[in-house]
């Protein structure tokens, strides 16, 4: 080593001590966060397996893309993330399996250089595990007091409005769909086949229109003339207003037992409270003959369901209201006008009957109030069904009438 060389080392001998020192330390980390990035999940090949988690990532002719609800991202999330792989798309005729449990990409017909990009979105909710998990923090929109601890919703709007019969559930919106509401999760259904199981009950918003219960003046359910169509003609999709337009809704309903428990009294606190109805249209006092039970898809909405849809107000709160009477609400404007499936601009028909007449059932009128009537009479008809409990919510809307919440069906 020359002299100029060792005079130029001893003038720098501190910088470079400090450069080696920092560049050391760089290189370190770097290693550090490569390691324990690629260390994620796994890519495989056959037999062998290589560690990768980030764009861009080349191993043996392998690049893996990872994107985050459509956006390019720099990491794979984690396995206990609450992502889910949505779909693998990779290129010169390659295909990519994601092992959910290893958290692991098999990548086959792997030919030649090929680039798989794997889409994770978060993972899509039950309707119930949605439903179920809002309403254990949110007591001011939700409430589990009817004698079964169901979860219903309450209030004047609470965002309980989803899409549903639509036309095409790819492109979900006003004009493609219906806007139902959810009234809750109902604990253990009776299904067609007897088995139990819990399901979400949902409710057309608005009316098909002024419909009789029955044409013939006879308050049987089972052979009622609106349950014949709304099982027929309309769950067909042969209905002249409103019926369901493709086998997608039509799959996405559950075959459920409906009650058809009735009473005949109904105009005292003593017996016309939500909880009185709640007993009797799941007992078995009924007219002469008339069943108790029926199988189907499409019913009405009971009187219960309307009584415990109310939040209450200031004046009269939702304790009070279910302490009054409901036959005397239309003079409660707290209970009536905090209650979701209440209309002011018409009267509805439900599907419990009077045990005591043989043609009379009951309905919510547009004053408020829950009374009987003759089944020959024309009221509100607004379908009322119960969700599969496989039905998963896309993610797309927060339940509001704005943005409704959107199914995965089809």
């Amino acid at each position: 080593m020359n002299f100029q060389r060792k005079l130029w080392l001893a003038q720098h001998k501190n910088n470079l001590y400090k450069y080696g020192t920092i560049l050391s330390l760089v290189l370190i980390v770097t290693i550090s966060i490569i390691y324990f990035t690629y260390s994620k999940f796994t890519s495989k090949n056959e037999m062998t397996a290589y560690e990768t988690t980030v764009e861009p990532f080349i191993k043996n002719d392998y690049f893996i893309a990872s994107y985050i609800d459509g956006e390019w991202s720099n990491e794979i999330p984690g396995k206990n993330d609450g992502y889910v792989v949505d779909k693998i798309v990779c290129d010169n005729g390659a295909t990519g399996t994601w092992n959910s449990y290893d958290w692991s990409i098999t990548i086959r017909n792997a030919t030649k250089k090929i680039k798989c990009s794997v889409f994770f979105i978060v993972k899509p909710l039950s309707v119930i595990e949605k439903i179920t998990t809002l309403a254990s923090t949110d007591t001011t929109n939700f409430a589990t007091d009817d004698p079964n601890n169901n979860i219903r919703y309450i209030g004047a709007n609470p965002n309980n409005y989803v899409y549903f019969n639509c036309s095409d559930y790819n492109n979900q919106s006003d004009s493609t769909c219906e806007k139902w509401r959810i009234i809750g999760v109902f604990k253990k259904m009776a299904k067609n086949s007897w088995s139990k199981e819990d399901l979400v009950k949902i409710i057309r918003n608005d009316s098909l229109g002024n419909i009789a219960w029955d044409s013939n003046s006879v308050n049987d359910w089972s052979k009622a003339s609106l349950q014949t169509t709304l099982n027929g003609e309309y769950y067909n999709g042969t209905y002249a207003t409103g019926a369901l337009k493709n086998d997608a809704t039509r799959n996405a309903i559950e075959s459920v037992v409906w009650n058809l428990g009735g009473t005949a009294s109904f105009t005292s606190a003593s017996n016309g409270l939500a909880s009185h109805f709640y007993g009797y249209e799941r007992g078995t006092t009924v007219y002469s003959g008339r069943p108790t039970t029926l199988p189907g898809k499409i019913g009405l909405m009971y009187p219960s369901d309307y009584g415990y849809a109310t939040a209450g107000g200031s004046t009269t709160n939702r304790a009070a209201c279910l302490a009054k009477e409901m036959f005397n609400w239309s003079g409660s404007s707290d209970c009536k006008n905090n209650d979701y499936l209440y209309k002011s601009s018409y009267a509805q028909w439900t599907l419990t009957p009077h045990s005591s007449h043989a043609n009379g059932a009951f309905y919510v009128y547009d004053t408020g109030s829950v009374d009987t009537n003759g089944v020959s009479v024309t009221y509100g008809v607004r379908p009322a069904a119960f969700l599969k409990s496989n039905i998963l919510l896309s993610g797309v809307g927060d339940g509001s009438s704005t943005s409704p919440y959107q199914l995965k069906v089809g």
